[in-house]
């Protein structure tokens, strides 16, 4: 007699399978598979059999990835596209293969062994985005009855990983020139250090530099047109790139445009290249280096607070980093501010004044 052993609650059990030589060794062995499934899915196999014998429909109880699809088709399908293209790109990245137990029976200790992976692998803040994200897709999921409960609502959201705080690191002209400078000495992806080198540039966002098209920039005016679904604000932005930011995205064209629509494309050239290709690199620079550690989202404050100080007008740096304009400006003040931002670009590439070698 051929017999499947597996434990339920606790106790130790055993489901008869066949006896030889109606049952051979090969087909018992094949039915392993199965059965190993239906355990692991915390049912127990002889009552799983049992309802398939009389006709009654079994369904496993749903797991982490069944939660994932149904939030990413239902729900992140009516964000905003760079938002939609976050969630696709996280929730791929850290879900699939996570758990092997239905969502229901993931306890909260399993979770935050989770989330502590996360962490070291990633950073505080990512984990802590994730648990944010995942509560969202699951509470989402009980409300469409995918899911009677799950126990991630017990887990405080502060007590994963940080959060993202309003930070006040500017860093300096010299310490911008230095970070730069090392940047050219490592030997990482050209693409990987070209997205940087564009943000400290621009003031631009860094998945508005990383979701660059070719269609996005008219050659003959330099200027780099951000369409509202790839912006923070919902909103277009232009900005007239200085004579080192379109030298750079020409060189990227050229290497890479025969084989990719995006100016800074992934590997495959496929997509635009991923948030985490550029924090792992920035991560390594910042170990070698011996400064106050810094993130690409603190050039930006760079930028508009060194030229506010060479005397570049605050509405210019807003417009430079995209910022909608605050109060009445906002009604009735349409202007991009073309020529001034051009202007200004100059000055802050001049005072950057770092040559790049490709």
């Amino acid at each position: 007699m051929f017999q499947y052993r597996y434990r339920f609650e606790g106790k130790g059990r055993r489901y008869d399978l066949g006896s030889y030589p109606n049952l051979s060794l090969s087909d018992a062995r094949a039915c392993v598979p199965e059965l190993k499934g239906i355990t692991e899915s915390g049912m127990d196999v002889k009552s799983v059999k049992a309802s398939q014998k009389v006709g009654k429909k079994t369904v496993l109880k749903p797991k982490l990835e069944d939660c994932m699809d149904l939030f990413l088709d239902k729900y992140v399908t009516s964000l905003r596209e760079s938002t939609q293209r976050f969630y696709r790109y996280t929730l791929n990245k850290y879900i699939p293969n996570a758990f092997e137990q239905p969502v229901e029976d993931i306890t909260r200790k399993e979770w935050y062994a989770y989330f502590d992976g996360v962490e070291e692998s990633s950073t505080p803040h990512m984990a802590n985005s994730l648990i944010k994200k995942l509560k969202t897709c699951l509470n989402f999921c009980k409300e469409r009855d995918l899911i009677s409960d799950h126990s991630l609502n017990e887990i405080r959201t502060k007590s994963v990983g940080s959060a993202s705080n309003t930070g006040d690191r500017t860093p300096s002209v010299v310490e911008i020139k230095a970070i730069l400078e090392e940047f050219g000495r490592s030997k990482s992806y050209p693409t990987t250090v070209n997205v940087v080198r564009m943000i400290v540039l621009t003031g631009a966002r860094c998945g508005e530099v990383r979701c660059m098209q070719s269609k996005d920039i008219n050659f003959d005016t330099g200027i780099w047109t951000v369409p509202k679904e790839k912006s923070k604000t919902n909103t277009r932005i232009l900005r007239p790139l200085g004579l080192k930011a379109l030298e750079l995205v020409k060189w990227q064209v050229k290497t890479f445009g025969g084989f990719s629509d995006y100016v800074f494309p992934s590997a495959s050239y496929k997509n635009e290249i991923g948030p985490a290709t550029i924090n792992k690199m920035c991560r390594t620079i910042v170990k070698r280096m011996d400064i106050e550690r810094w993130s690409v989202h603190d050039f930006r404050r760079s930028l508009s607070t060194l030229l506010t100080e060479d005397g570049v007008p605050l509405h210019i740096t807003e417009k430079m980093l995209g910022h909608k304009l605050g109060g009445i400006l906002s009604v009735y003040n349409k202007s991009e501010y073309i020529e001034d931002q051009r202007k200004a670009y100059k000055v802050w590439e001049e005072m950057i004044n770092v040559d790049f070698v490709y």
